[in-house]
C-alpha cells in the first residue's frame, strides 16, 4: 500500500538539515521505494513529507540510511512521525518541478551546513 509518512522534527536548523541531506546523498543516491520528498521550515523546526511505496520502504529508510547518518552528524532531535495511506496525489504541474528544485533554498545547489 502506498503511504504518506510526515516527520515533524523538533529544534533542527538549517545548517543540521543540510548536513544530513548532504550525508544521506538522496539525490543521487534515493532509496528504493520513495516517490516524492519535500520539507518545510516550520516554527518547531522542519516537517519533512514523503510518498513512498510501502511502510516496509519507509522502516527500511529510517534504520538503513537515516538514522545512522543523523547519528554520524551528532543530531539527536525531537521527532513526531505519521504514517497514512496515500489516498490522492495532484500534481498539475509537476512537468515544471525540475527547473524549480536548483531555485530552492533547501535544494541540493544551495545546501550548505
Amino acid at each position: 500500500m502506498t503511504i504518506v509518512t510526515t516527520i515533524d522534527v523538533h529544534g533542527m536548523t538549517a545548517a543540521e538539515y543540510a548536513r544530513v541531506m548532504n550525508r544521506l546523498g538522496v539525490e543521487e543516491d534515493p532509496a528504493p521505494g520513495i516517490y516524492l520528498h519535500l520539507t518545510a521550515q516550520t516554527d518547531f523546526g522542519y516537517r519533512v513529507v514523503e510518498i513512498w511505496d510501502s511502510e516496509a520502504g519507509f522502516d527500511a529508510f529510517l534504520a538503513d540510511r537515516l538514522a545512522p547518518a543523523a547519528e554520524a552528524e551528532g543530531i539527536t532531535r525531537e521527532m513526531q512521525i505519521k504514517i497514512e495511506p496515500l489516498h490522492n496525489f495532484f500534481a498539475p504541474r509537476i512537468a515544471e518541478l525540475p527547473g524549480l528544485i536548483p531555485s530552492l533554498p533547501g535544494g541540493p545547489v544551495k545546501r550548505k551546513p
